[in-house]
């Protein structure tokens, strides 16, 4: 299987390097990526890249401090998350933490720390992806815990090359503020989960439940009505509560949401006015 390492800038190309070198030993049928050329150059997005992107099945994001707002990391990032699952693509965060994704689009991505337990986390999801390939989890824990030491000793040093004021600022603090930081930053990401895939409020199989029985019946359950409509004021609250700056592709998310307005608004008049005819029909 195939992993895409995406980097932009000097320090992200090394740690994509030595990424790229330490996987394998981990997880022997994996097969990193890393492109070469240099993005100044303007020629990175080539053919082949775009081959490897489409051949892989999971992204490494490698981002550090001087390359958070890189334009090409954020490009990449997009084609990423358009060739698979977006909880096949992780950021790498060296020398940063979540709550420093605040402001970048890789906020919807589920993040990787540069410690051992997340970096665990990161292998134990490339292997669920594995399929036959998959190796057994109490083996794999082990052998991670036998190379960890070697990729830290390969990544710590270049802890180094970050600017000292930059160091100040992503340094890591306990207090109870950045806390809630972080416990909001996950909140939102589990709310793009739900704008991203509203059938997790509202399944497939329950609206083709509803078709089917407008189709069959021109009335429809009152209790059938509210659920669909008690479905969508749930949606409607999880958009509400995300920053403007963090909503993607929200027009069209606008239209879809008011389609769905407007269908429930036809089956409530719909039903009210069953409701009446067959009063009428009875008397």
């Amino acid at each position: 299987m195939k992993v895409f390492l995406s980097w932009s800038g000097e320090l992200s190309h090394k740690v994509a390097i030595e990424l790229r070198e330490w996987l394998p030993f981990v997880i022997q049928s994996v097969e990193p990526y890393v492109s070469s050329e240099d993005i100044d150059k303007g020629s990175r997005w080539s053919i082949d890249i775009a081959k490897e992107l489409e051949d892989s099945s999971f992204g490494i994001l490698c981002v550090t401090p001087q390359n958070i707002d890189a334009q090409w990391l954020n490009f990449e990032a997009g084609a990423l998350s358009k060739a698979f699952s977006t909880s096949n693509v992780s950021p790498f965060l060296f020398g940063l933490k979540p709550s420093d994704l605040k402001k970048s689009p890789l906020l919807q991505f589920q993040s990787t720390l540069y410690d051992k337990k997340d970096l665990l986390k990161l292998i134990l999801s490339i292997n669920n992806i594995l399929g036959k390939e998959k190796l057994d989890e109490s083996k794999l824990k082990t052998t991670f815990d036998v190379w960890f030491e070697q990729l830290k000793s390969k990544l710590d040093p270049l802890l180094k090359e970050v600017p000292t004021s930059e160091n100040k600022q992503i340094e890591k603090t306990h207090d109870k503020s950045n806390e809630a930081i972080e416990e909001i930053l996950d909140l939102t990401r589990e709310q793009f989960k739900i704008l991203r895939n509203p059938e997790i409020i509202l399944p497939p199989t329950y609206l083709a439940h509803v078709i089917k029985e407008l189709n069959q019946n021109s009335t429809v359950d009152a209790q059938v009505i509210r659920d669909l409509d008690y479905g969508y004021r749930n949606l409607r609250r999880s958009l509400s509560n995300i920053p403007e700056e963090f909503i993607f592709e929200n027009k069209e998310l606008e239209l879809a949401l008011n389609r769905l307005e407007r269908s429930i608004i036809y089956l409530k008049e719909n039903h009210k006015r069953n409701r009446l005819d067959s009063r009428l029909f009875n008397e």
